[in-house]
């Protein structure tokens, strides 16, 4: 084996063993659950999550579930909008320091913005605001003070830390073999 695919494994096995809490309660005993319910019922299955954070807004426990069926049948359009709101590095790390910190004042933001030496203008912070604040992740208290929409908090960390994972995880299973298109002419 080679250094390089020994290195990888061993990359590969901390990250699993560094989720591995001994600890916390497992999730899978509620996806067990829901695969269960789902068997019965003759459905698709259900999509849920947990989490607790402790933030400058206080601390907060959620647990929300969806099932498939109504998940693939919703308007899209909403939905869309959202990730595109988060779809940019600017706007992700003005997310991340309102979360962090917080109500923030738009000079505070600004600093996040600059500090990879890169100067950004007014203009460019208040149209990542705006973004921000029409997808109803963050909301402004007071003339250039913001802090994160306490309701969209849950789900928003939910949607950061799936794409993180998706992201950072290995792909499950071996790659799909696609035919050549070639072969799909025989």
């Amino acid at each position: 084996m080679s250094e390089d695919k020994l290195a990888e494994l061993e990359r590969r096995i901390a990250r699993l063993e560094s989720r591995a809490d001994p600890v916390a309660p497992s999730l899978t005993a509620a996806a067990t659950g829901m695969l269960h319910q789902a068997k019965e019922e003759d459905e698709l299955g259900t999509v849920g999550y947990a989490g607790a954070a402790r933030l400058a807004g206080g601390e907060s426990l959620w647990d929300r579930r969806l099932s498939l069926t109504e998940l693939l049948a919703a308007d899209w359009a909403p939905v869309a909008a959202i990730l595109e709101s988060l779809g940019s590095l600017p706007r992700l790390a003005l997310l991340a320091a309102l979360v962090r910190q917080g109500r923030c004042t738009s000079a505070d933001l600004q600093g996040v913005l600059g500090g990879d030496g890169e100067e950004t203008t007014t203009g460019q912070l208040y149209h990542h605001l705006r973004a921000l604040q029409s997808a109803r992740l963050i909301t402004q208290r007071r003339r250039g003070e913001y802090e994160p929409a306490p309701q969209a908090m849950p789900q928003v960390l939910t949607i950061l830390a799936a794409t993180f994972n998706l992201a950072g995880d290995p792909p499950l299973g071996p790659p799909a073999d696609l035919p050549s298109p070639d072969h799909s002419r025989r």
